[in-house]
């Protein structure tokens, strides 16, 4: 299930991207950040049972959370004609308090789950200790490993015929939003009786 749960964030973030670099560069994330995880929870005298690995296949998307943005910021600037390694460090710089309030705000949500009171309690706190962790050390794994990835081998290059095919759904679809937005910012009484 964890392998399928990888594979399946992978191929998504693939098609978003639609370049090979960008998404290893995702994917480097994800062994790094569990591996931190093991020790994380190795430490806190947990086991690999079928609540932390439940934990670490719904991690999986937290985890490429943080790296897809950072790396979203580093594109865009090689893309503006910047060199890649000078991308990779001020895209990072400038995104770096926005991908730590997004873990931050993540380990949030979950930690309402490790103060549960009773067994179920016990067994939430596992669960919720291990999404922390392994959000932590993807933060750290995007702050650090996925800029010098990106310095080091992204290369400026012709959309793929995936970017292509996505930029045009996403086309379509950002023009049937302005259409329902347009219409539902009409009729603004309707929408909050909705």
């Amino acid at each position: 299930t964890l392998l399928i749960s990888i594979a399946l964030v992978m191929f998504v973030v693939y098609l978003f991207l639609g370049r090979a670099v960008p998404t290893l560069a995702a994917a480097v994330t994800i062994p790094l950040a569990f591996a931190g995880t093991f020790v994380g929870m190795w430490i806190a005298g947990f086991s690999l049972d079928n609540l932390s690995i439940m934990a670490l296949a719904i991690s999986v998307g937290f985890v490429v959370d943080d790296a897809i943005v950072v790396i979203e910021s580093i594109i865009e600037r090689v893309e503006a004609g910047m060199k890649p390694l000078d991308a990779a460090i001020e895209g990072a710089g400038t995104i770096a308090f926005t991908v730590v309030s997004i873990s931050l705000s993540l380990v949030a949500a979950f930690l309402p789950l490790f103060f549960m009171g009773g067994i179920v309690g016990k067994f939430f706190q596992e669960f919720s200790m291990t999404v922390a962790f392994a959000i932590g050390f993807s933060l750290l794994a995007a702050l650090t490993v996925t800029p010098m990835l990106c310095g080091q081998y992204l290369r400026e290059s012709a959309p793929s015929a995936v970017q292509k095919l996505v930029a045009r759904f996403l086309a379509w679809l950002i023009r049937h939003y302005e259409t329902s937005l347009g219409w539902a910012l009409k009729r603004i009484w309707l929408m909050i009786l909705l």
